[in-house]
């Protein structure tokens, strides 16, 4: 019967840690599709505050990816820091037409990343 009720236990537990990390994550990406989208707003005006737009989401995306990345792996992870240096770059260039290029590829990324960190019916399967 202990047996029973430690297991009912830790199954609990596990069951909770995921609802959480579901919705941290839902939460990350929520946030980080509004700054994109804001970005891309910016860059389509060839705005210069479109720069410490982004240099600001590099540093918050740094530190967010840093907690991701110690319950739930991904390289894309990493792949979305290079693509994020991608567009900074351009921006930093005044090649706003790239640049713009750099937010659509990001948000298709982030999309991405974000499906397969989520949970999904098929992960138990």
């Amino acid at each position: 019967m202990k047996k029973v009720v430690v297991a009912i236990i830790i199954l609990a537990a596990i069951i909770v840690a995921g609802i959480l990390e579901a919705v941290y994550i839902d939460d990350i990406f929520g946030e980080l599709n509004g700054e994109l989208d804001a970005i891309t707003d910016q860059v389509k005006n060839n705005d210069e505050k479109s720069l410490e737009s982004i240099n600001a989401l590099i540093e918050w995306w740094e530190k967010k990816r840093s907690y991701i990345e110690l319950f739930a792996y991904s390289p894309d992870l990493r792949s979305f820091s290079i693509a994020l240096a991608e567009a900074k770059g351009s921006i930093e260039c005044g090649d706003f037409e790239n640049a713009l290029s750099k937010c659509e590829s990001l948000k298709i990324m982030a999309a991405n990343i974000h499906k397969v960190l989520d949970f999904n019916g098929l992960d138990i399967i």
